[in-house]
């Protein structure tokens, strides 16, 4: 392994990214779309890694798991540890540290505020996969949550129709907001501002939608991009009262025991290594037992809530499936299914992070045991439970851990692609876009379009590695870079290194063999020096590369919340 990594030069750039995905996709803009298969893109928001049955959960999520039987199941896919930054290098392909995004806008410390990278919304010098696809001669399509600012619209990023919720939260059954400061939230049927139906859950309505806009683009003929972006399963955590009642038995054995069983199950699956470790629990997390019979009640249904959410997801994903099939437009669709980030720990109805919320959740809902996840409720499920969804690994969202980027995905596409394939290697969220484009033999612009200067993609096509064409996904010596809240993290074959600020870490950097140790418990720096500073230079590269600006020791999250920023005129 040290051998590969010194034949290997450190520096790799966007222009060489760009080049090796315009090799790859020979073909042309204007011929893309012909004969093309059709994608989509489907997101889940702050879904875990063992939340699927396919990954080890007892979650039933049958449709998922087909695509995944009929697919390629990857083990050590990686995004951001929070929503905008991974939805911006998703479309883009772009790191989010250049396409707007270098951090969530409503968190951006003083060092960052105005530097380029760092807007806060989705900045114009990327150009998004929908912009591409559409001048292919594909429909566009989007339904789902947007929160990449509130200056361009999915009608100016290459989106010929959408429906979408603007901010990054609210109810799934209303407009109601998610913070005494947004009350409430803001949808849009294309450019327009647009209301909810009487019947509206917000899974149900995404799907919905993207079928009648499939439906209607039929007599063009054209390939169709779907990107259908779930706000499920995350909070507040709403269900159709069936789907809860349906869990609720089975959380009463608590998250301790659910926790062991994903953890031996994604063993028995081949996810993760037999001899790997379980992180211990967190810190302010007490053993199930200690808990009274009430507690343990009220714990046990705010999880089967969130599991009926994540059981809806597969619901609808099982009725576009079966839309396609009965359009004869099933085999001719490349499936895409991933999450945004790893599980949210934060539980503001009950822990005072952000008073001002909890006040507000206190004196506006009803979150009585015999109404958790109706409308008018407004509950998360906590760090105990995000620990189960992160059971092979360490941590949660907004952490640079494998709880808070390792998340699922899942390619499904049997007439060209593997069928029932899992696929260990690394690979990142800014591999999605030059992936979609090699499907479609279509080609990134470059540097300029539509009169503006653009970023070239930070990305690399999954495609040759399925196909054999290549050895791995990303050669020895190269991999990608990772840093939210000054949570640092570079990737390398099975090799991590890691920097976690206050309460997280004390700052140093440790290096990991994720083959043995996806939950990060044993530092190897000190038994390999050489792959130690060979990880530090790449990420030194990385960061230099990308414009990363590092918020200063002791910053504190939730200190720095406000308002997102708006583009000046």
């Amino acid at each position: 392994m040290i051998s590969k990594f010194l034949l290997v030069t450190l520096l790799t750039t966007s222009v060489a990214a760009v080049s090796s995905c315009s090799e790859q996709a020979a073909k042309s803009a204007q011929t893309a779309g012909q004969d093309s298969p059709n994608i989509m893109l489907i997101l889940a928001d702050d879904l875990a890694y063992s939340d699927l049955g396919a990954y080890g959960s007892e979650i039933e999520t049958p449709n998922i798991d087909l695509l995944a039987k009929q697919g390629v199941m990857f083990t050590r896919f990686h995004t951001s540890a929070m929503c905008s930054p991974s939805r911006a290098m998703l479309l883009t392909g772009v790191d989010q540290h250049k396409n707007g995004y270098g951090t969530m806008g409503e968190y951006l410390a003083t060092e960052q505020r105005g530097q380029p990278g760092y807007e806060g919304y989705l900045n114009n010098q990327v150009v998004t996969v929908a912009n591409m696809l559409k001048t292919s001669g594909f429909n566009t399509y989007m339904t789902g949550k947007w929160h990449l600012g509130d200056s361009s619209l999915p009608s100016n990023r290459g989106f010929d129709r959408s429906f979408i919720l603007l901010q990054g939260a609210g109810s799934h059954f209303n407009n109601t907001g998610y913070a005494p400061q947004r009350t409430t939230v803001d949808y849009y049927r294309n450019a327009k501002r647009a209301e909810l139906p009487d019947n509206f859950y917000s899974s149900d309505f995404y799907t919905s939608e993207m079928i009648q806009y499939i439906e209607d683009g039929r007599d063009s003929e054209d390939p169709f991009f779907g990107y259908l972006a779930f706000s499920a399963p995350h909070f507040p955590l709403h269900a159709p009262s069936n789907l809860i009642e349906k869990y609720v038995e089975r959380y009463q054995v608590g998250w301790d025991i659910i926790r062991k069983q994903r953890h031996e199950s994604l063993k028995t699956l081949g996810l993760i290594d037999e001899q790997a470790l379980m992180a211990k629990r967190l810190d302010g997390v007490p053993d199930w037992e200690e808990l009274d019979t009430e507690e343990q009640r009220y714990q046990a249904k705010k999880m089967a809530v969130y599991a009926a959410m994540v059981d809806s997801v597969d619901q609808n994903i099982g009725e576009l499936v079966a839309y396609l099939k009965s359009i004869n437009e099933y085999d001719n669709t490349v499936f895409i299914f991933l999450s945004d980030n790893g599980p949210e720990s934060n539980d503001f109805a009950s822990e005072r992070t952000v008073p001002s919320v909890t006040d507000w959740i206190a004196d506006t809902f009803d979150n009585r045991y015999e109404n958790l996840g109706n409308e008018g409720s407004f509950i998360y499920y906590g760090k105990p439970w995000a620990h189960v969804g992160a059971a092979a690994h360490r941590f949660h969202k907004t952490v640079m851990t494998q709880g808070g980027i390792n998340s699922p995905l899942i390619i499904s596409y049997p007439n060209s692609l593997p069928q029932n394939r899992i696929v260990s290697e690394f690979s990142s969220v800014v591999d999605i876009t030059p992936t979609i484009l090699e499907l479609v033999s279509a080609s990134h612009p470059g540097t300029q379009f539509q009169g503006r200067l653009v970023h070239g993609m930070d990305g690399r096509s999954i495609l040759p590695y399925l196909r054999s064409q290549e050895e791995t996904i990303y050669p020895p010596g190269t991999g990608n870079g990772f840093e939210l809240f000054g949570h640092n993290a570079f990737i390398s074959a099975n090799w991590k290194i890691l920097r976690l600020m206050d309460p997280y870490g004390d700052f140093t950097w440790g290096l990991y063999d994720l083959d043995k140790d996806p939950a990060e418990l044993n530092d190897l720096s000190g038994q390999f020096p050489e792959i130690f500073q060979e990880m530090l230079a790449l990420y030194a590269d990385y960061e230099s590369r990308n414009g990363l600006i590092q918020v200063p020791e002791g910053w504190k999250m939730f200190e720095n919340l406000g308002p997102a920023p708006t583009p000046e005129n």
